[in-house]
């Protein structure tokens, strides 16, 4: 989980080449998504839902990341800090 002190970093969704999409993105799977803007927010909005969910924080030399997998969803995501991106997208 990552520290609180990452709470203040802008967080995005880390895809398979670079690219940074917005949290929000989720509501495609969870349409109920509000306020989670950093991994814990998210976590813990999963585990509301009853849903099991495991996460890591990932060693990276700039920024943060964690990893963050919701087998009941199929979901294995990446949560990334700006440093991390190779480009942000706006969707």
């Amino acid at each position: 989980m990552p520290a609180p002190a990452l709470a203040a970093d802008k967080w995005f969704l880390l895809a398979r080449h670079g690219e940074c999409f917005p949290i929000r993105s989720l509501e495609r799977k969870f349409p109920d998504l509000v306020n989670v803007a950093e991994p814990e927010s998210f976590i813990q909005f999963v585990r509301a839902k009853g849903l099991k969910v495991t996460s890591k924080a990932m060693p990276v030399q700039a920024g943060s990341a964690v990893e963050v997998h919701v087998p009941e969803r199929e979901l294995a995501l990446v949560f990334a800090t700006i440093e991390l991106c190779s480009t942000v997208e706006t969707r």
